[in-house]
């Protein structure tokens, strides 16, 4: 470890060595170049490898044939009972895969070209099962069904040991699921007409005694209409539709203040819950981004207790209250409205009432009549369209209106498409030059471990010593490890005691243990000094905490702060340990930065780079605070420093 502070440097006694991890690219090309014979040899012997494993293996033939699936609804008569195309639903097409690949267009493929006799298919001696079977479970495995992408396109691949027996199977699959497409649709179209039959007979007998009802209810009742329609049914009609209406704006504005209610009590404005245009809640709403946006800004270059800090707060207050007393005022607002919609609710229902009281005791026969004739009605509909369809349905049993066809017939392939001859020999040639390159390497790397010499002292800073920070309160914090921090702060402290000052390590870092009473109990009297404060008896180093998370939420600034000048007269050294620095810090910490006069930065290695000088510059506070670096080594065990 060390540390510099302006031009001084100085020296820790357990400074160590740094390792460069970086890559000598020179020297790993000059290793590749000298051993580029072991190199060729191992590339050449992969490719011959792999010259020998595809003679060896046997070859695979690929043919596809293609099928397009019209997804276009195809009519042969007006009305289809059966739907011919699949829409544009893609789950319907991506079931025609396994369609293609089942036992029923598999099955009919294998008899269409008698492939229960093919060994390849149905090897003898199958364990006495049938060759038809053993035929079916073989070319469903040879047999791959994809769709490209966006298409409507099925591509259907045969793998076979012959190129044209590829091509033949996958013409043979293509045509058995055309065939069977056209007959599932002919059968659907069957077996609907037949259902429809046998229900028009009993449709038939309940139209007849529907209509016998109506027109006896009407001989018996003595009624007749004229333009379908009795007196007073107008006004019932009106007072319906303003009743559906009053009760819309009834739960419209009960909904509404609602919504402002639940967020006047949750957040203490309305906020986005109105769409009031006459409120001027948007330019609340706009004043109160900009303060808050003002306060964040000052809050990030300012203290909290900075005169502009405090008037930007204090424009965010205003900003809060006159939102909310114009929500206040919409609530009351939305709450007058809700009174007047159930007020005509009210109304509109006692006219309805009223109303139908009135014509209820002329109505009441006719009220049974329609019913009666909406029964009647929609037994006639049905009826007459099963009858329709009972027309349609036989003519459609006839018409094979196909909604998938073959638009590319699988060619005998030219060339086997397993073993990959020219990927094989790439990845060949890849893995050779991988080991070859692998071998130079270790090879070079074993030459160098017998030959090797002692390396060079790497370049430290100077010792630690008479240059560290003295007197005061320091303040110790780091960019990387927070332990870094912890490190160096124990570091100083144990530098200043063996120049025989009393020292004490504030140890307030988000990351302390804070099992026991610290900064935060003493400021709040809930504990003494002598039991916070703990002692190493080894090097009579004093340690103290920032306190438990209850206690410090409890103390204050203004007394954290008059703890803090008491330590600082006790002890001619007062160190604290920060932690990392980018990270909310609690009000202890922030009380020790404002009351150091010396900031020391922890890095890692022995030089600062640009991004540590920019935090430094931060940390000086335009020169009212000097700083330092504490340059940590990674071998550095914390245990032996504690």
């Amino acid at each position: 470890m060390a540390i510099t502070s302006g031009n001084r440097a100085s020296r820790s006694p357990t400074a160590g060595r740094q390792i460069d991890s970086s890559i000598d690219l020179l020297g790993l090309t000059e290793t590749l170049l000298r051993r580029r014979w072991t190199i060729i040899v191992c590339v050449l012997a992969f490719v011959a490898l792999a010259f020998v494993a595809l003679s060896l293996i046997a070859p695979r033939y690929v043919a596809t044939s293609r099928i397009l699936i019209d997804p276009r609804e195809q009519r042969a008569v007006q009305n289809e009972v059966i739907q011919r195309g699949l829409g544009g639903d893609m789950a319907l097409v991506e079931s025609q895969i396994e369609v293609v690949k089942s036992e029923a267009v598999l099955g009919d493929a294998i008899k269409q070209i008698g492939l229960a006799s093919d060994p390849e298919f149905a090897p003898q001696g199958g364990g006495g099962r049938n060759p038809s079977e053993v035929a079916l479970e073989n070319l469903a495995k040879a047999v791959e069904v994809a769709r490209p992408d966006n298409t409507y396109v099925l591509e259907i691949s045969v793998t076979a040991k012959e190129a044209a027996k590829s091509a033949r199977l996958a013409n043979a699959v293509a045509a058995a699921y055309v065939a069977d497409q056209t007959s599932s649709a002919a059968n659907a179209a069957r077996d609907v007409t037949s259902a429809i039959r046998s229900r028009l007979a009993e449709l038939q007998s309940q139209l007849h005694e529907s209509e016998e009802k109506v027109e006896a209810f009407k001989r018996e009742h003595n009624i007749s209409q004229t333009e379908g329609q009795l007196l007073g049914d107008r006004e019932l009609t009106n007072l319906s539709a303003r009743q559906s209406a009053a009760l819309s704006r009834v739960n419209e504005t009960k909904a509404r203040l609602q919504v402002m209610q639940d967020a006047l009590s949750a957040r203490g404005y309305v906020g986005a819950a109105t769409t009031d245009t006459d409120s001027s809640m948007a330019a609340l709403r706009v004043r109160l981004a900009e303060a808050n946006g003002r306060l964040n800004e000052l809050q990030q270059v300012l203290g909290p207790l900075h005169p502009r800090v405090v008037v930007a707060k204090g424009e965010v207050t205003q900003a809060e209250d006159a939102i909310r007393s114009e929500s206040e005022r919409l609530v009351a607002s939305a709450q007058d409205d809700y009174k007047t919609a159930v007020d005509a609710l009210n109304k509109v229902n006692t006219d309805l009432q009223q109303a139908t009281s009135a014509s209820f005791s002329t109505n009441q026969n006719m009220i049974k009549l329609r019913e009666l004739e909406r029964e009647a009605q929609s037994v006639r509909v049905v009826y007459e369209s099963y009858l329709v369809r009972a027309k349609e349905t036989a003519q459609q049993e006839s018409i094979a209106a196909g909604t998938a066809r073959v638009i590319g017939e699988a060619g005998v392939p030219n060339s086997p498409s397993f073993p990959p001859r020219v990927p094989i020999l790439a990845a060949a040639v890849m893995l050779g030059l991988f080991v070859g390159i692998l071998v130079a390497i270790l090879r070079d790397l074993v030459a160098g471990l017998l030959t090797r010499q002692p390396e060079a002292e790497l370049p430290v800073l100077p010792e630690a010593g008479a240059d560290a920070p003295a007197g005061g309160l320091v303040l110790v914090t780091t960019l990387d490890d927070p332990s870094m921090a912890r490190q160096a702060a124990l570091e100083l402290a144990h530098g200043a005691i063996a120049r025989d000052r009393s020292v004490i390590f504030l140890d307030l870092a988000a990351d302390a243990p804070a099992s026991m009473p610290g900064l935060a109990e003493i400021a709040l009297g809930e504990a003494s000094a002598l039991n916070a404060v703990e002692t190493c008896s080894d090097t009579e180093l004093h340690k103290l905490n920032a306190g438990r998370p209850a206690a410090i939420a409890r103390v204050s600034h203004d007394v954290l702060r008059a703890v803090l000048e008491v330590i600082s007269a006790e002890y001619d050294d007062v160190v604290v340990n920060a932690g990392e620095l980018d990270v909310e810090h609690g009000i202890p910490v922030r009380v020790a930065a404002e009351m150091s006069g010396h900031a020391v930065l922890a890095v890692k290695g022995d030089r600062a780079g640009p991004r540590e000088k920019w935090v430094l510059e931060a940390l000086s506070n335009e020169g009212a605070v000097s700083t330092s670096v504490f340059s940590i080594e990674t071998d550095t065990n914390l245990d032996q420093v504690a």
